[in-house]
């Protein structure tokens, strides 16, 4: 028989499930302090509802079939679509409102350093206002999010398509709207490729060379909120408003690494306003690890014109292994393992255990009858401390406390055992 996966799945091996949960925690305990409601929504969508995002092409980069009632079904590649969907349909809900999730997606992506088809995202959303105290309060929980995680210098890159778009239309003098989009997704590629590189491509496809070099000039702007918008401000651009607020927002709200950067575009055919990507650190190794802003045409086209949406989701798997690199993935390493001499003392030694894991000290216990030789073999792999039940000990009401990296022992009466284990551990 054979037991390979599919291309593009994984099984998640304990540490590394155990590095999720650590950031799932994380993410809900920050949703709590931000006042953002938690949900899932469903994992298999109407296909007509995945489409309404991104169009009929989803079709190629998502896992779709028919049900067994005929109906054309997808899996869902990203929380957005879910959580926008269950807002539209509850019209009864108190607005704006502010939703977030955490869970697994599915994508037929070619897999990559870092990318699988299944894979987990943390989302947060704000429905209902088209306020940019909304954009701010997203950003700011993307910073204080992954400023919990342990990633402390992520740069936050702020763009505005309405920004380049107004340039493409008032500088380069072009007005159709099939060439602005040709010319948008160049600037996008300059996250991925030098300028050269970019001109060469394009060029190929008919853009004018001059109008596309003066773009992606424009495009390579980026630096310090105040230098970029004087520079926005000299260059005579109308569309800055929103992001000068925002600005002003964010500097109010102390949050730090934050960068203008007009080559931030995403989503050509999604977002309307503030976009914005973060980064492990200026040499992007991992790509972006967190991605959002403002789309207020995804509620309009599932029918709420009048609803502003705004929101940010985050890659958990690059985001553990930008932690992995620091070595701050929180994994538990300390761990208690009660083992025992003798037949005698093994109901002994599980109610020790027994009451000490009801106080919430990370316990195991021998259960295959090992030689306490074998115990101690064991235990060196995942335990920091070794309790050994003896008869001889217990006849005084004691046991023996090892230190497993040093080796050092001491008897320790039994009403002592807890606190001495909690100030180990």
């Amino acid at each position: 028989m054979d037991l390979s996966l599919p291309r593009g799945m994984r099984d998640l091996k304990p540490e590394e499930y155990e590095a999720l949960e650590r950031v799932r925690a994380t993410f809900i305990e920050v949703a709590r302090v931000f006042g953002f409601r938690l949900m899932e929504p469903s994992p298999i969508e109407m296909l007509q509802t995945l489409e309404a995002k991104s169009g009929a092409g989803i079709r190629d980069e998502v896992y779709h079939f028919k049900d067994k009632g005929g109906r054309d079904v997808g899996l869902r590649f990203d929380l957005t679509v879910g959580l926008t969907r269950y807002v539209i349909s509850n019209r009864g809900l108190p607005l704006p409102i502010k939703i977030g999730a955490f869970s697994g997606m599915w994508r037929y992506d070619e897999p990559q350093y870092g990318r699988y088809r299944w894979f987990y995202q943390w989302d947060a959303e704000i429905f209902g206002t088209k306020s940019i105290d909304a954009d701010a309060e997203i950003v700011d929980f993307t910073s204080t999010l992954l400023d919990k995680l342990g990633l402390k210098e992520a740069s936050i890159e702020i763009g505005d398509r309405r920004i380049i778009e107004e340039f493409i239309r008032s500088r380069l003098g072009i007005s159709d709207e099939n060439k602005i989009l040709t010319l948008l997704r160049a600037v996008d590629k300059l996250e991925r490729k030098n300028v050269d590189e970019v001109l060469e491509e394009y060029a190929g496809k008919g853009v004018d060379r001059e109008a596309l070099s003066r773009l992606t000039e424009f495009g390579s702007l980026k630096g310090k909120p105040e230098r970029v918008l004087d520079s926005l401000v000299n260059e005579g651009l109308q569309q800055i408003e929103d992001m000068t607020r925002l600005v002003d927002a964010l500097k109010a709200r102390r949050v730090p690494n934050v960068t203008l950067n007009m080559g931030i575009v995403r989503g050509l055919d999604y977002y309307t306003g503030i976009v914005f990507e973060v980064f492990e650190n200026e040499k992007r190794n991992l790509g972006a690890l967190a991605g959002g802003g403002r789309y207020d045409i995804l509620p309009e086209i599932f029918g709420r014109s009048d609803m502003g949406a705004t929101g940010v989701a985050g890659g958990v798997e690059r985001t553990i292994l930008a932690l992995s690199k620091r070595e701050e993935t929180g994994v538990e390493s300390k761990r208690v393992f009660i083992g025992y001499v003798g037949e005698d003392m093994a109901g002994v030694a599980a109610e020790i255990t027994s009451n000490l894991r009801r106080r919430g000290l990370p316990v195991d216990i021998e259960v295959s009858g090992r030689t306490l030789r074998k115990q101690l073999e064991y235990a060196s792999k995942s335990a920091s401390l070794f309790v050994i039940v003896g008869p001889r000990d217990y006849a005084e009401r004691k046991v023996t406390l090892r230190d497993m990296e040093s080796g050092a022992e001491s008897k320790i009466p039994l009403e002592e055992l807890e606190a001495r284990l909690r100030s180990s551990l």
